[in-house]
């Protein structure tokens, strides 16, 4: 199995690695932090089997760049995992003038799963997005894909989150006649280092939270489910908490709305010449 995974060097993304290291023949790990990951993965065991692909999420141009360097050394991918995301200070701009919430929760991940979909198509890869209940506070971003008149930290997260599920969904529209198959899903409250990088007062909020939040080995098990069980045990499309299928929002269901989110971020794209 040849395993693509982002944000593996903290969090869930970690325990997810460690997890399915055994059963993986290749593991690509795009990285923003090339020394940290060196000196996470020196002691883990077979860790010969890893290729480490710089590339930070939010820069497109990076993960243009990252997608190339993958396919030049894997032309089949069994499994794509979308975990890498954070909250951010609302209004934060990237460097190619981007929401920065939007470029690391959606715009990454779509671009990156899009450059790689002939590997994953060869593959007939599971695609899986590591989402959140949080999705469940969005309102309709229909007007504001980009997150761009967003001045709610918590809220344009939740938004991110309900791409993830949007992502997803459309996925299924458009590849599982290819033998693709995509799933999302919510880890649980993880507590991890995630939020480091938003407001005080979000980080206080979060800190608060941390005293009912569960490890991040427990917030990996529903990836690591849903990468290890045959996918004919799973529903192919579905949202998933604590390795069960559930009913996301409304708003994740409505197919009008995936299929406008992907066009949008196709615009985006195209406009910054990476497509």
């Amino acid at each position: 199995m040849n395993l693509v995974l982002t944000g593996s060097t903290s969090g869930i993304g970690w325990e997810t690695l460690k997890a399915l290291m055994p059963i993986a023949d290749r593991v690509f790990l795009p990285v923003r932090n090339i020394k940290k990951a060196e000196k996470m993965i020196q002691h883990l065991f077979q860790k010969e089997k890893i290729v480490l692909i710089p590339m930070d999420l939010s820069i497109m141009a990076e993960v243009k760049k990252g997608a190339i360097q993958i396919l030049e050394q894997c032309k089949e991918i069994h499994l794509l995992i979308n975990n890498a995301g954070g909250m951010f200070p609302a209004g934060k701009k990237t460097s190619e003038g981007l929401d920065l919430t939007f470029a690391t929760n959606h715009l990454g991940p779509f671009l990156l799963t899009r450059e790689l979909m002939p590997a994953l198509i060869r593959g007939e890869a599971k695609i899986i997005h590591v989402s959140s209940i949080a999705h469940q506070i969005a309102t309709d971003p229909s007007k504001d894909f980009g997150l761009l008149k967003s001045a709610n930290t918590g809220t344009a997260y939740g938004k991110g989150k309900l791409y993830n599920i949007l992502f997803s969904n459309e996925l299924k529209n458009r590849f599982e006649s290819k033998g693709i198959s995509t799933y999302a899903l919510h880890p649980g409250a993880v507590k991890t280092a995630f939020g480091s990088e938003t407001s005080l007062w979000a980080k206080l909020i979060i800190e608060v939270s941390k005293l009912i939040f569960i490890s991040p080995k427990a917030g990996a098990q529903t990836t690591i489910f849903l990468a290890t069980t045959p996918k004919s045990q799973l529903r192919n499309g579905g949202y998933y908490i604590k390795k069960k299928p559930k009913t996301p929002s409304p708003l994740a269901r409505n197919q009008k709305l995936s299929a406008a989110l992907w066009d949008y971020s196709e615009a985006v794209l195209k406009n910054l010449g990476v497509i």
